[in-house]
C-alpha cells in the first residue's frame, strides 16, 4: 500500500512540474499617458492595453511587473535575465540584446520642449533643428539616461550630443518637464502628448511649455514588443506576433493607437497610416 501511495505521489509532483508556468517578468514606467500605473486613469494607458492583451492571449506564462527605468531594464538585458517591456523603440546596437516583435503602436516623435520665452528666442519655429539646437550656448538640455528617442533622433544624438549643451541624468520624464518649466534647464526631448498631460498636473507657479517638432525626424514612429535576446524571449514574440496580426485590424485596436493623443492633426497621421501600420513587420 506505502509502494502505491509513494508512485501515486510522484506521478502528481511530475504533473505538476510539468504544468508549472514559465515565468514573464515585465518592467513597468509611470509614463502617463502611455502607461499609467496610479490615479484616476490607472491602466487607462494604451501601453496598459497593449500589455494586458498580450498577458490575456499567452495564459500559459506567469506574469510578473516589476517598475524599473531604462537603465535598469538594460542592465537586467545584458545580464541574461529574461524581461520583456511593451514600449520598445528600435535601434541598431539594441538588436544585438531583444527580439522584436511586429510593430504593435505608432507613436508621434519626441519633440524639443521648452518655455515660451525661450522658444521666442528660436523666433518661434514650426520645426527646429536638433543638430542646431545641441550646438546653441545660450541652451542647456538634460534627458533621460540610457533611453531611446527612435533611431533617427538617436543617430543624431550619437554624433552631436558630444561636446554639446546637453547631459543625460538618471531622473523620470516627469521632472525634466517640471525644470524646465521651472526654468533649471532650457530645454528636455519628450512626446508632446507626454509633456501636456504633465503640465496638467503643476501646481506650482510654473512657466507654460511649447513643443518643437525636431526637423530632422519622420512624423511618426513604430513601437514594439521587446524581450531578452534568448530562446525564451523568441518564442514570447513569436506568439505575440501572431495574435497582434490578428487584432490590428480590429476595431478596439485602432481605438488603442489613439488613446492619449492630443489634437486633429496626431489624429489624421495615424488614421492615414493605419493600413500600412497592419502590415509592418
Amino acid at each position: 500500500m506505502k509502494k502505491i501511495l509513494f508512485i501515486v505521489a510522484f506521478i502528481c509532483l511530475s504533473f505538476q512540474s510539468a504544468i508549472a508556468k514559465e515565468n514573464v517578468q515585465w518592467m513597468v514606467l509611470n509614463w502617463p499617458p502611455w502607461m499609467i500605473l496610479d490615479g484616476a486613469d490607472t491602466c487607462e494607458g494604451p501601453f496598459n492595453k497593449i500589455q494586458s492583451s498580450i498577458i490575456e492571449n499567452l495564459p500559459e506564462y506567469d506574469h510578473h511587473q516589476q517598475v524599473m527605468n531604462w537603465a535598469r531594464f538594460w542592465r537586467e538585458v545584458e545580464e541574461g535575465h529574461n524581461i520583456c517591456y511593451v514600449f520598445g523603440l528600435k535601434t541598431g546596437k539594441r538588436e544585438d540584446l531583444v527580439y522584436y516583435s511586429d510593430p504593435h503602436l505608432m507613436v508621434l516623435p519626441n519633440a524639443i520642449i521648452m518655455t515660451e520665452e525661450n522658444a521666442e528666442k528660436l523666433g518661434n519655429p514650426k520645426s527646429y533643428s536638433l543638430v542646431q539646437l545641441l550646438q546653441d550656448k545660450r541652451f542647456i538640455g538634460t534627458v533621460e539616461q540610457s533611453r531611446s528617442f527612435t533611431q533617427e533622433v538617436d543617430t543624431l544624438l550619437k554624433e552631436h550630443e558630444p561636446g554639446s549643451n546637453l547631459s543625460r541624468s538618471t531622473g523620470q520624464s516627469k521632472s525634466f518637464i517640471k525644470m524646465v518649466a521651472a526654468g533649471r534647464i532650457d530645454y528636455t526631448l519628450e512626446f508632446p502628448n507626454v509633456t501636456i498631460y504633465q503640465e496638467k498636473t503643476f501646481t506650482d507657479n510654473l512657466k507654460p511649455l511649447v513643443c518643437i517638432p525636431i526637423s530632422e525626424v519622420a512624423p511618426f514612429s513604430y513601437v514594439y514588443l521587446n524581450c531578452t535576446k534568448n530562446e525564451w524571449g523568441r518564442h514570447i514574440v513569436d506568439k505575440w506576433n501572431v495574435v497582434l496580426r490578428r487584432l490590428k485590424p480590429t476595431k478596439e485596436y485602432r481605438h488603442i493607437s489613439e488613446i492619449g493623443l492630443t489634437g486633429e492633426n496626431e489624429l489624421n497621421i495615424i488614421r492615414r497610416n493605419y493600413d500600412a501600420f497592419i502590415n509592418a513587420r
